[in-house]
């Protein structure tokens, strides 16, 4: 910014404050106290280690910042254009005390390609303090900066906080802040993506997987899909045939959360629906890949060891360290999602057992989406409507009919012809 050009927006900057009223002038305020909390977190992430007091007490402080302007908005949103910072889409005003702060975070955002930063009540100061380590830390000679802060970000498993990229200069405020929300549903795909293959690799029997960051995932995926459901569902088509097991896991995963949020249920049982789905298959991580990727059909004694992978399942989720409600409703369904409501199915036990409401939601999502995926065993998947004509033969005795007619609505219309509906050869892997 030269002097000029500052004196010039200083001008119009103390215009439009006196269009403003008392109270917008006090969230500016506000606003401008907490990116200079900010900037105090960020400049001591760059000299201190996470767990140094100073640093903590700094992420509290910005925390508190966070929370004093969620008390009067629902989104915290700072957005960088032509070198100002806006907040909820007002300028904040470049006073000789801000003046400072907010050239050197324009730089900062701008060396890392960020255009807007978002927070919302899903923050904890854990997630302040993670994103400033993340932000300080970054490699800006990475070859596409903003993508790798995207990756780092997810792996810390950050909630609340959302970055979206810089946009060419000049362009409308309104324009920047109107992002196709396609955009915003494919970050969360990547990102939990990224998550279930690491978890999986990582091993869960370990202990390694870090149900938090499962649990931030799980939640902004959550949101997504309440705000923008068709583009997320239309992203579960997304494959890699080496990657099966993560792919499908996830596409699931997104499918139970869409039918469940039909069903009008609240946020936190979506994620804890959500969390169950993306492990529902995680025994399949003792199974043999000549099993799994086992070409035509499985001998009896390759199908009994595959059965297994449910029994498996519940037992790398007791292993994880912290077992809360929702890690609980995992290992139920990672148990029942082969269990259908006139008790056939696997495993079989010595007492009857019906299937709870989420392992049937899960177990209508499951069918689909093997059904409609290539495997080595079926190459050409089923379509859209002749999957549908399978679950709907099945409603009613193995799967519940109410559940099977509001998945078929969240689906939604197909017109592809219907004529093959062959479900998978007996003794394969199929649903």
């Amino acid at each position: 910014m030269d002097f000029e050009s500052t004196t010039v927006d200083q001008k119009q900057s103390n215009a439009e404050e006196h269009a403003l009223s008392t109270a917008d002038l006090n969230l500016l305020r506000q606003a401008a106290q907490f990116l200079g909390r900010f900037r105090v977190l960020v400049k001591l992430a760059q000299t201190h280690e996470r767990h140094n007091q100073a640093v903590r007490e700094a992420a509290e402080a910005l925390y508190s910042a966070l929370c004093d302007l969620l008390d009067e908005v629902k989104v915290a949103r700072f957005d960088v254009v032509n070198d100002f910072i806006y907040f909820n889409g007002t300028r904040i005003g470049v006073g000789t005390s801000e003046f400072d702060l907010m050239q050197y975070l324009v730089e900062q955002m701008t060396l890392r390609n960020i255009g807007s930063m978002i927070l919302d009540d899903a923050v904890e100061p854990e997630d302040l303090l993670c994103f400033a380590f993340v932000f300080t830390q970054l490699d800006l000679g990475h070859k596409d900066p903003f993508d790798e802060l995207l990756r780092l970000m997810a792996l810390e498993g950050i909630a609340g906080i959302a970055v979206s990229k810089t946009v060419p200069r000049d362009m409308n405020l309104y324009e920047q802040l109107d992002h196709p929300p396609k955009e915003q549903a494919k970050r969360s795909f990547i990102s939990a993506l990224r998550l279930i293959r690491e978890a999986v690799k990582d091993g869960i029997a370990q202990g390694k997987v870090n149900p938090r960051k499962i649990k931030r995932v799980i939640e902004t995926i959550v949101d997504t899909i309440i705000s923008d459901e068709r583009s997320m569902l239309a992203l579960t088509a997304i494959r890699n045939y080496d990657e099966y097991t993560y792919y499908h896991s996830f596409n699931v995963c997104i499918y139970s959360i869409a039918l469940a949020n039909r069903l009008g249920l609240p946020r936190k049982i979506l994620a804890e629906i959500g969390a169950a789905a993306l492990f529902h298959d995680i025994g399949k991580t003792d199974i043999p890949q000549s099993i799994l990727n086992k070409m035509g059909n499985l001998t009896e004694e390759e199908w009994k060891s595959l059965q297994q992978h449910t029994i498996a399942g519940v037992k790398h989720l007791t292993q994880l360290k912290r077992l809360d409600s929702a890690t609980l409703q995992s290992i139920i369904v990672a148990f029942c999602h082969h269990l259908n409501m006139d008790s056939s199915g696997y495993p079989q036990t010595m007492g009857t057992i019906k299937p709870d409401a989420i392992s049937r939601i899960v177990r209508i999502v499951d069918i689909y989406e093997a059904l409609t995926s290539a495997r080595s065993y079926r190459m050409k998947p089923f379509s859209k409507a002749e999957a549908l004509e399978v679950i709907a033969k099945r409603a009613g005795t193995e799967l519940d009919a109410t559940l099977c007619a509001v998945f078929a609505e969240t689906i939604g219309p197909e017109h592809e012809s219907s004529s093959q509906s062959d479900s998978a050869p007996k003794g394969s892997q199929g649903p």
